[in-house]
Parts: C-alpha cells; structure tokens; sequence
C-alpha cells in the first residue's frame, strides 16, 4: 500500500539548492538560524527550540537535523523574493508536521492560544486585570511567570486540529531530500 503524500512549498535561496544538488539532502543548523536574524536570533530560538521539543515526539529528527524547515501547503502564502527559488516538493505525509499558521505565529510572537472566543476573552481579561498592555513582557520580563507557564502551556494547542484560529496551514520538515523536490519554480 502506498503512503499517503503531501505537497509543500517553500523559497530557499541558492546556496541551499546547491548543498540540495552537491549533498543531495539540506538540513538547518541553528548557526544559519542566529546569523539570518542577528540580534534577534534569541527571541526566534525560543519559539523555535519549543518546536524542536514537541515535533520530534511527532515525526523523530534524523541525523544531522537540528532546526526544521518551514514550508506553506498553498503556493500563495510563500514569500517568493528576486534571491530565491520556491520548492514544490512531494513528501510522505507522515513525514510532515502540518499546522495553523496564525497558532504558529502566535508562538513566535510569545503570545497565548486561546482554546476557543471564551477563552481568549478570559484571557484578554487576565492581561487587563495585571496591567499588561504587551504580551510579549510576560515572556520577556521576569514579572510573571505564571502566566508566562501559562502562555508556554497554550502552545501545545499547535498541533491540536480541533482548535482553528486560520485555514492557512504551515509545515515543516526536518529535512529536504534532492528526491522530494517536483520543480524549482523561478
């Protein structure tokens, strides 16, 4: 019986074809990750390294993996910049994490998932009740850390298909194999 699969997109810049075409495999390593987004780096590998602990209890990392590949399951979410090339690549659905892209967003911005409209309520309401106008000083600043638990508890909800907050979907792969790629689109 053959595995279901699934198509994914993704832009990529050249030197990452080029380790595709010479390796026949890409992986990301955290040094790609610190020197892309510099000073800010800390706050993207805190989401990040989140991932990283809840996916590989999903689909195990294989060797030479460190951080995932981001990917859309819609050609029109990829932001196709003059330095990239996008992806179409055709993978065995068990190997892809997929999920709501405005949950995973949430993540990188360090904000809560609400269950549902009740719960983002509640929740708008506890911020009110503490003085908090930034989500982001509960992560940030040593003030509140139980709500920052809180916060860090909410994104489990990232793989959890009952909860809705966007139909974009998001993926990632642990890696990119030269076989999965279908076309490079200019």
């Amino acid at each position: 019986m053959d595995k279901e699969k699934i198509t994914l997109y993704a832009a990529q810049r050249k030197i990452v074809l080029d380790t595709i075409e010479e390796k026949g495999i890409y992986h990301v390593k955290k040094e790609y990750i610190t020197k892309k987004y510099g000073q800010v780096a800390h706050t993207f590998l805190t989401s990040y390294n989140w991932f990283i602990h809840k996916a590989e209890k999903i689909v195990p990392k294989p060797e030479g993996a460190e951080y995932p590949v981001w990917l859309f399951t819609d050609l029109k979410y990829v932001e196709h910049h003059a330095d990239t090339r996008v992806l179409e690549i055709k993978v065995d659905r068990d190997q892809a994490l997929v999920f709501d892209r405005a949950k995973w967003n949430r993540i990188l911005n360090l904000s809560y998932i609400p269950k549902d409209e009740e719960d983002a309520k509640a929740y708008e309401a506890l911020l009110e009740k503490q003085g908090i106008q930034d989500e982001t000083d509960i992560y940030m600043k040593n003030f509140y850390p139980h709500l920052k638990a809180k916060v860090k508890k909410s994104w489990d909800r990232l793989f959890d298909d009952s909860i809705v907050l966007s139909q974009s979907k998001r993926a990632a792969l642990w890696e990119i194999r030269k076989e999965w790629i279908v076309r490079v689109i200019e």
